[in-house]
C-alpha cells in the first residue's frame, strides 16, 4: 500500500510541475559595439608592447564571439562550451575559418563583470591570468573576433546581476 500511495504522490507531483508556470523568458540581451572595439584596440596597444603584429578583425570572428556571449547570458553559465556541451574546438568551426586554409588553430579568452566594465580592466585581467596572456600575446594569431554584450537581469551564474560579458577569439592559419 505504501508504495502505491508513494506512486501517486509522485503521479500528483509531476502532474502539478506540469502545469506550474513556464520557464522564464531568456534575458535580454543588448551588443556593445562600442566596448567590442575597445577591446580590439586595448588587445592590440598590449601587443605592441610587447612587440607582437597587431590582430586584425574579422567579420566572422565578430559573429562567432558575439553569438557565444549570447548564448552564455541567455543560458546563465560561464564556459568555453557552447550551451549544449559542444567543446570550442567543435562549435568554432560553424564560424571559422572558411575555405582555403589548411591548417588553423583558435584561441579563445572569456571574461564577465558589471555592466560599467572597460577595455582596460579586461585585457588587464587577461594579462595576469597565464593561459589567457599566452592567448594574447601568442605569435601564432593574425585574426581576432571580439563579441561584448549586457544583460541587465541575468540568469543562472550571475543571480540577476547586471552582467557585462565579453568574447575574444584568437586564430592563426596558414593558407593552403
Amino acid at each position: 500500500m505504501g508504495r502505491i500511495a508513494l506512486l501517486a504522490l509522485v503521479g500528483m507531483l509531476a502532474a502539478l510541475s506540469a502545469t506550474a508556470a513556464p520557464a522564464a523568458a531568456a534575458p535580454e540581451v543588448t551588443a556593445v559595439k562600442k566596448l567590442e572595439t575597445a577591446v580590439t584596440q586595448r588587445m592590440n596597444t598590449v601587443r605592441k608592447a610587447h612587440g607582437r603584429a597587431p590582430l586584425r578583425a574579422a567579420t566572422r570572428l565578430n559573429r562567432a564571439g558575439r553569438q557565444h556571449v549570447v548564448n552564455m547570458a541567455r543560458h546563465g553559465y560561464f564556459a568555453h562550451e557552447w550551451s549544449n556541451g559542444d567543446p570550442f574546438g567543435t562549435w568554432i568551426r560553424r564560424y571559422w575559418p572558411g575555405s582555403g586554409y589548411r591548417s588553423w588553430s583558435a584561441g579563445e579568452n572569456l571574461y564577465w563583470e558589471g555592466p560599467s566594465t572597460t577595455a582596460r580592466r579586461v585585457v588587464r585581467a587577461w594579462m595576469q591570468s597565464p593561459g589567457h596572456r599566452r592567448n594574447l600575446l601568442s605569435r601564432d594569431w593574425r585574426r581576432v573576433g571580439v563579441g561584448v554584450v549586457r544583460v541587465d537581469d541575468p540568469i543562472g551564474t550571475y543571480r540577476r546581476v547586471p552582467t557585462a560579458f565579453v568574447v575574444a577569439a584568437e586564430y592563426g592559419y596558414r593558407s593552403g
